[in-house]
Parts: structure tokens; sequence; C-alpha cells
């Protein structure tokens, strides 16, 4: 549910047309001449369609969860109300402190300078989440810089309002200089009309109107700049641990292998380490001067028998591991295939139903 805000919204920015409109200039790399003179503005870079879009034209085809969709179209407030949705983070906002500091994010070109890869996502809950050495961003829209689309479905709802305002700091965040827009566009995290001075007036603008140091008027997820994903994920699965302790916020395994390959591959670590104490000990016992040591023999029997409990431990806990994943898939796997039978089968019958009464 949204919350209606007492007092009147605005966007955040003046109103400007999507896609600029044609401008009169010298043709340059990223213009074209008009047969009646005008010019016509180019995408920076070659998009999927080749011409930049308006902001209806910007909204996908469809959204839902799960098998149940509808078209954006029919139905923008649903689409704009999930597409905002920060609802999973602020859940655990007091103890985000553990996947990142209350600061802002990193310009772009410093991502690409620490060797850290762009993911996209269009979940607004997985913007600006890292993980080894990727990044996840959510690109912005046409539909977001629009100032009628902010009236008509944004500045009814506080909630909205500050997410979306959120939204576009982060992005002010990581676009700081020509460079960071210049890796942006590379990476089609822009719509393709935005150019320096473009986004330079923008950002003016949305400063005009939002503290970006006092953070009040955007969702308090912006508190934080990037979050280490690994830690929020241990964070779902401790807080929420009846619900969420296998796949915890995002479930990021496909396959067994990967999902032990990443979470256990510290085990070798420690069974070489085991390995080269052993050998030492076994060396030690050959030697004269440790072969009557009693407190060394004593010590080298203790962590032998230390050794194999901890191999069989950690071997019966992994095995317990995987069959307990391995049944919880299996069972949730069964349930949500009995469920959508009955929800297709129920939507099926109410079509049929509509069908003979028309």
């Amino acid at each position: 549910m949204t919350e209606k805000t007492e007092t009147s919204l605005r966007p955040p920015f003046k109103q400007r047309p999507i896609p600029p409109k044609p401008t009169k200039a010298e043709p340059s790399a990223s213009h074209a001449s008009l047969p009646n003179g005008d010019i016509s503005p180019q995408p920076v870079l070659d998009t999927a369609t080749s011409i930049p879009l308006t902001a209806l034209d910007s909204l996908p085809t469809i959204s839902g969860s799960g098998t149940n969709c509808f078209l954006v179209a029919d139905d923008v407030k649903s689409f704009v109300e999930r597409d905002l949705d920060l609802s999973r983070l602020n859940r655990i906002h007091d103890h985000l402190w553990m996947a990142g500091r209350p600061m802002r994010a990193r310009p772009l070109h410093r991502y690409k300078m620490m060797g850290i890869d762009v993911l996209y996502t269009q979940q607004m809950d997985l913007h600006l989440l890292k993980f080894s050495n990727r990044l996840l961003l959510k690109p912005l829209p046409e539909w977001m810089l629009s100032h009628e689309f902010w009236e008509d479905h944004i500045c009814e709802s506080k909630e909205l309002h500050k997410s979306a305002c959120g939204f576009l700091l982060s992005y002010i965040w990581l676009l700081c200089s020509p460079l960071d827009l210049k890796l942006a566009h590379d990476h089609f995290l822009l719509p393709s009309f935005i150019t320096w001075h473009w986004w330079k007036e923008f950002v003016k603008e949305f400063h005009s109107n939002i503290d970006m140091n006092a953070l009040d008027q955007v969702n308090k997820r912006y508190h934080f700049g990037d979050l280490r994903l690994g830690r929020i994920n241990t964070i779902y699965r401790t807080r929420f641990m009846f619900t969420h302790f296998v796949r915890g916020y995002l479930y990021g395994y496909n396959r067994y292998v990967v999902f032990f390959q990443r979470n256990f591959s510290w085990i070798l670590i420690v069974f070489v380490f085991f390995s080269l104490v052993l050998s030492a000990m076994q060396v030690g016992a050959g030697v004269p001067s440790l072969q009557d040591n009693d407190m060394f023999l004593r010590a080298s029997y203790g962590f032998v028998i230390f050794s194999m409990v901890s191999v069989a431990f950690i071997l019966c806990a992994v095995g317990i591991i995987f069959f307990i994943i391995f049944f919880f898939n299996m069972a949730a796997a069964i349930s949500h295939d009995k469920k959508e039978r009955r929800e297709r089968e129920k939507l099926a019958q109410v079509r049929k139903n509509k069908s003979k009464d028309a």
C-alpha cells in the first residue's frame, strides 16, 4: 500500500520534453540534419530501438510476480509501485550498517578502476548491491526523467516519491564527471539522449529541490551507498530464519556444484593446514630428541584424534546441508507446481464462465 501525503509533492526537476525536441544547431557527431533544416538529436549509442524513447514508450511490456502478469500499459500505477518497491531492504534497515557504510556510492569510474564489473537488474531492491567483483545496477529509464509522469504516477504517494528521488540520487552519485557519463552510456545505463550539459542542468535542479546531505526526502535505503549482497543474505538468514534460512535475500545458485564451491571451498584450506601439521608431527616423532618427549607425543596424539573427528564432522555437516537444501527445493518445487496448477485452472474456469455469459 502506498502512503498518501498530506502536502503536495512535486518532481525534483523542471519540466522538459522527453526525449528533447530537435534543436537548431550545427550538425555534430550526435546530430543529424533533417530536410527542413532542423537538427534531430540522435542516440549517443545505438539502442534496441535506434531512436530516443518517450516516457510511456520506455515502460516495459508486462510486469507482475511469478507467473502472474499484467500489461503495464493497462495498470501503470501497479507497475510503478512494484518497480519502486524497497520494502525488503527497509525491513532490515537497522542492520544495514553491517552490509555497508552510511556514505554515498562511488563514481562509476571508481568501480571500473577497482576492477568491478557491472551487472544489470530491473529490481529496485537489488540496485547498488555488490558481490565478489560485480555490482548490480538498475538502468535509469526515460519515464523516471519525465515531469508529467512524476505528476501523474509518482507525486501522489510520499513513499513512491522518496523511492524515486533516492534512485535519481544514486545516479547523481554515480555520474560525477563526463567520464562517468561515457561509461554509463557504454553500459546502456542511461537514456540515449542524455548529454553532459543536460545532466549537469538536471543535477542542479535536483539539488535545489532535494537536500542531498540530510537525505530526509529520499527513501532510507539511500542513507547507504553500495551494499554487500553476501552480508544482506546473512542478515536475512539470521533475522528471518524460519522463512529465509535457505534462500536468504537473493538465492543466486542454480546448480549445487556452484553452491558448494562458493560456500565450502574454505574446507580445502583447513584440510591443507591439517596435512601440514600432521606431516610436521610425523617428522618430529622420528627425531630422537622428541621421541621421548611425553608432552609432544600427547599433543600429537590429541591433534591426530582432533583432525580425524573434524574431518568426519565436516563431511557429515556438508552431507546434511546438501540433503536439507535438496529436499527443501524439491518440496518447494512440488508445492509451487500444485499451487500454480490450481490458480491456472481457476483462471481458466473464470474465463470460460465469462465466455458463456457473453
